[in-house]
């Protein structure tokens, strides 16, 4: 049996700040390269240790199979004093509690309720389009996650004052969770700009929310349902009160910010893949034009090329890095972690091996339809994680994406503009493009 000590540490690190810069200068090419140097790498953030899991099976391991010897990593404990104790944060008996109130309102009814409104507010919000005039892709699609969120959350009770205060605070938020966990803890309480920023984004987004949470209060027998009723009548199992007012905005606060990181991120790409694409937007647009009506759930799943379109624009963009401690000895592989060990995985890495993947670097629907004679190796393909700590809302946000899909496609197909050079953030979960302007045409 192997210990720490015998896990090889990835070339590059420097005295002092470890692999930091790495993770600064060209963090996606460095999560890549992990790869190479076996199923668990030693990496060293300032002078901490942290092992990246690289393997496949030891990644299924540290989710489900082993998963109760794994806590939330350093990344998310650092996130508590910025976003609080919501599900994104929480960890032990609490997270299990709030998991088990939360998906309450993401039963398969509830999501059939939810599909018609985000079809219709994705209708709203490219109406506003006009032919031939570039718009901002992912700042629309985040703009359309606000308010579909919102709906979600609070059955439209959300004034449009409330909604457009929450769009200019949420960004700032996002940048500094993904961010502030991958610096020392002493950045938190110096004076810095980009501290003082994200502190002051979130103080203003809890007033809002709370604000709204009061107001929902009052309403809670009325809305039975969405998201915050499920909250406000939830009770303790063991003590028989409800939430706190606090606990139950912290949970507000970790939807909203879960909902508007990551499915606008990967629609803008998913356009912009499919404008780089015209036969898979061609595709994509007559499987759309050929429904001809609002979706329901049942459509969805007659719309087998737009849902590759979805998996693959999930495969091509994924969550660069998530951190996890163990709360126990356990074995990995053949290497036995000591409990406190630090340990994270790269889900971007693992959607982009070329072991798993052909061709990884290639946006190809086709390779997810049946006809294709391909399938994913077992566990290599987890974009919403797996075990315990899976994303709540994983079907909601694979329906949300589906429906938004086929609303803007009924009307729209969406080019790129001469010259066009888009960069990537790592500022936010998913990298995020820059600079994503495309022109819309209509689809008749």
């Amino acid at each position: 049996m192997l210990t720490v000590d015998d896990v090889p540490t990835a070339t590059g690190g420097l005295p002092g700040i470890g692999h930091l810069h790495h993770l600064a200068g060209h963090r996606l090419r460095f999560l890549e390269s992990l790869r190479q140097s076996g199923p668990l790498v030693r990496i060293r953030l300032g002078t901490a240790p942290v092992y990246v899991v690289t393997d496949p099976a030891l990644v299924h391991q540290v989710q489900s199979s082993k998963g109760r010897s794994f806590g939330r990593g350093k990344q998310f404990q650092r996130m508590v004093p910025l976003l609080g104790n919501g599900l994104i944060t929480s960890d032990g008996e609490l997270y299990h509690r709030q998991r088990r109130t939360i998906q309450k309102a993401f039963t398969a009814a509830h999501i059939e309720r939810y599909l018609g409104a985000i079809y219709q507010q994705a209708e709203k919000l490219c109406a506003t389009w006009e032919e031939g005039r570039p718009v901002d892709v992912l700042h629309e699609m985040k703009t359309l996650s606000v308010a579909v969120t919102a709906e979600t959350l609070f059955s439209g009770r959300m004034t449009d004052r409330v909604l457009s205060q929450l769009r200019r605070v949420l960004p700032v938020i996002e940048k500094a969770a993904v961010e502030r966990p991958m610096m020392p803890k002493t950045v938190d309480r110096l004076p810095l700009p980009f501290v003082r920023s994200g502190d002051e984004a979130m103080a203003h987004m809890r007033s809002v929310v709370g604000e709204a949470v009061a107001a929902c209060r009052e309403q809670a027998q009325e809305n039975e349902g969405d998201v915050v009723t499920c909250l406000l009548t939830a009770r303790d199992p063991d003590t028989g009160r409800p939430l706190s007012h606090d606990l139950v905005c912290d949970e507000v606060i970790a939807m909203l910010i879960g909902g508007v990181a990551n499915v606008p991120t990967l629609l803008a790409w998913a356009w912009f893949r499919l404008a780089l694409r015209p036969g898979a937007e061609e595709r994509t647009l007559a499987e759309i034009a050929e429904l001809g009506r609002v979706p329901t759930t049942a459509d969805l799943d007659r719309m087998p090329y737009t849902r590759a379109v979805m998996y693959e624009a999930m495969r091509m963009h994924s969550v660069q890095l998530v951190t996890q401690r163990t709360v126990a000895a356990v074995e990995l592989g053949d290497v036995m972690l000591p409990c406190g060990t630090d340990t994270a995985y790269s889900l971007h890495s693992l959607h982009t091996d070329p072991r798993f993947f052909p061709h990884p670097k290639v946006f190809s629907p086709e390779r997810w339809l049946p006809e294709s004679g391909w399938e994913p190796t077992r566990h290599t393909f987890v974009p919403f994680g797996g075990g315990r700590f899976k994303c709540v809302g994983d079907n909601f946000a694979c329906v949300a994406m589906m429906a938004t899909l086929a609303a803007v496609g009924a009307r729209w197909r969406l080019r790129t503009p001469p010259g066009l050079r888009v960069g990537v953030s790592v500022r936010e979960p998913i990298p995020s493009p820059k600079g994503l302007s495309l022109i819309p045409h209509p689809t008749g």
